[in-house]
């Protein structure tokens, strides 16, 4: 059965902490123009490699050959894992991919979209086309067997009550890129920042301070930083998303 996409392609996720999302799903058109701006780069890329190992003799061929065997099918799998969900193609088109619950991908979606991308694109009836059209959420083989989306990364049609009493863009900045947070400390951030208008701002910095401990110790973080607003910084860094 067809299932109608949302006029607007915007979607509400809500977590099981009751934390909401709002986002714009990315369409065929935008994803497919990311694609092939990710091809062109590729191709480029490979392009280059030939001339540089063509001066080496035809003895590296075989090195040539793996490594575009690597670059073609770990491209896309290996830069959203590293990259929170965006490969360059979706970079520059303005997208990313996400979890069905509206969180940060892990290594083994990234990866595990990326190979099925084959199946998808099988002649003569191109089945990931056929099952976009088939779901409200534009979502391919490879986003339904590893449980992913693509939204469009633009935070300022998003609703964004800003923080109050400060801004956590200059916190976020302080955060070191690697941070990857596992699905379980995005799961505490969420439950948080789900339940911080709850509580009284003693309570905050109480329970903000036990979690941020670690974290101020490891990125060698002023002391001066409020422990809640670093948690809220986290959790946007993480999700691409601004608590209320």
């Amino acid at each position: 059965m067809f299932n109608s996409p949302p006029l607007d392609t915007t979607i509400l996720v809500v977590t099981p902490e009751n934390v909401a999302f709002n986002y714009q799903l990315a369409g065929p058109f935008p994803r497919a123009l990311a694609l092939l701006v990710d091809l062109v780069l590729v191709c480029v890329f490979g392009l280059a490699m030939g001339i540089v190992f063509t001066l080496f003799g035809s003895g590296f061929l075989g090195v040539f050959l793996y490594l575009m065997f690597f670059i073609w099918w770990g491209y896309g799998g290996v830069m959203e894992a590293l990259n929170n969900g965006q490969t360059l193609g979706k970079k520059a088109l303005g997208l990313r991919v996400v979890s069905r619950s509206g969180l940060a991908i892990n290594a083994s979606q990234a990866m595990l979209r990326n190979i099925l991308r084959g199946a998808d694109v099988l002649p003569p009836f191109f089945p990931g086309v056929l099952a976009m059209l088939m779901n409200d959420r534009f979502q391919r083989l490879g986003d339904l067997a590893s449980g992913t989306m693509v939204i469009v990364e633009n935070r300022q049609t998003r609703p964004m009550p800003p923080f109050p009493n400060a801004n956590t863009s200059t916190i976020q900045a302080l955060i070191p890129k690697r941070f990857r947070p596992s699905v379980s400390l995005i799961e505490a951030l969420a439950a948080y920042v789900g339940r911080r208008k709850e509580l009284s701002p003693p309570r905050r910095r109480e329970l903000a301070g036990l979690i941020t401990g670690h974290f101020r110790s490891s990125w060698s973080l002023p002391r001066s930083i409020d422990a809640d607003l670093l948690l809220c910084a986290m959790y946007e860094k993480a999700t691409g998303s601004r608590p209320s």
